[in-house]
């Protein structure tokens, strides 16, 4: 866990704007891979400073951020900030510093939960994956913001969890305030529990990703 100081002066200046309506839309080709038997569903949030990567079928050893080659595991991205569109001045974000992307949640089935309730107008949207069953997979998340207060980061320590056929998890990057000037900050996981249709999140058990040798890492047990 990592500290970042003046993170919530910061993160209050993005929020000042604090409707960000956003639009469902079904992500098709995700949804036709799940199958409850095999397979489980997470929802990531995120936001134009909250970013992030996972890695199904890895281990923390196997954690390649990133890394793309052919022949090595493709690290998939969590939400791609890419726009088409251009506002005033040429820039291609709006003047929250969002572009079309942040607009929209790519839902694949997942129930509401508590979660979803709670940033419905927020500047954090959410997409929905498909994971295998019984397999590790690592998640990570990281907060980078620019703003006329200056800027603030925080990189979290990668995180690893073995989902269960059938289950949905949402994972969520969190700060946790220790004094005015300084915040922690870590990856967030839970399951969605409940028979309502408003489902509610449990955190489970999840291992932790250390730095290791160069750019590798190594598995901590929870």
């Amino acid at each position: 866990m990592k500290k970042i100081i003046g993170l919530a002066l910061i993160t209050a200046a993005l929020q000042g704007c604090s409707f960000y309506e956003k639009t469902n839309i079904r992500n098709e080709a995700e949804t036709a891979k799940y199958d409850p038997a095999t397979m489980a569903r997470i929802r990531a949030f995120t936001s134009p400073e909250i970013t992030g990567y996972y890695q199904a079928n890895a281990t923390c050893e196997q954690f390649r951020p990133l890394q793309t080659k052919e022949g090595n595991p493709l690290t998939v991205t969590f939400k791609d900030r890419t726009s088409t569109k251009q506002y005033m001045l040429w820039r291609r974000v709006d003047l929250l510093g969002m572009v079309e992307e942040d607009y929209i949640n790519r839902t694949i089935g997942i129930p509401a939960s508590t979660t979803t309730e709670e940033l419905k107008n927020d500047r954090v949207g959410y997409n929905e994956h498909v994971i295998p069953a019984g397999k590790p997979v690592v998640l990570s998340l990281g907060y980078h913001a620019v703003s006329d207060q200056g800027k603030a980061w925080c990189y979290p320590k990668p995180v690893y969890l073995v989902p269960q056929a059938g289950k949905d998890y949402e994972v969520r990057y969190i700060t946790e305030k220790e004094s005015f000037m300084s915040s922690s900050c870590k990856v967030s996981v839970s399951e969605l529990t409940g028979n309502a249709p408003v489902k509610t999140p449990q955190p489970v058990r999840i291992g932790v990703c250390v730095p290791d040798k160069g750019y590798l890492y190594k598995s901590v047990e929870p």
